[in-house]
């Protein structure tokens, strides 16, 4: 059970290493659209996750998708950024991640879901808190 955090990590890290070289129609060109892209990735990978272990019967169910709550948090990250607009970064990401996500629904089991619905109460804790 401990190691469930790392086979995620590690499962981020394969995705981004198959597709790093071409990943998208979007190249990454700096830092700043990489980091967007693994917020993409964590973020809303781990809501779609979330989603899929509802639909499962895993989770319960709260009052919006983990994906609208997942839209929200990145609006909100763009309204209070000064800087240049990276969402079409993050959203490449997360679109990346759905991608190996359905691709690999069975891994869902009730243990990994219980991870999974830990980790996305962690993610809104933070996100709201700024």
């Amino acid at each position: 059970m401990k190691y469930v955090p790392l086979t995620l990590v590690l499962a981020i890290v394969a995705v981004a290493a198959a597709y790093g070289d071409n990943a998208a129609p979007i190249a990454t060109s700096n830092s700043k659209q990489a980091q967007a892209r693994q917020i993409g990735i964590f973020v809303g990978g781990t809501a779609t996750q979330f989603d899929l272990c509802v639909k499962k019967g895993f989770l319960a169910k709260g009052d919006h998708s983990a994906e609208e709550s997942a839209k929200m948090i990145f609006e909100k990250m763009r309204a209070n950024n000064a800087g240049a607009d990276q969402s079409a970064f993050v959203q490449d990401g997360w679109d990346l991640i759905k991608k190996e996500i359905s691709g690999n629904e069975t891994f869902f089991t009730k243990e990994k879901c219980s991870w999974v619905g830990k980790e996305w109460v962690k993610i809104l804790t933070t996100m709201r808190a700024q």
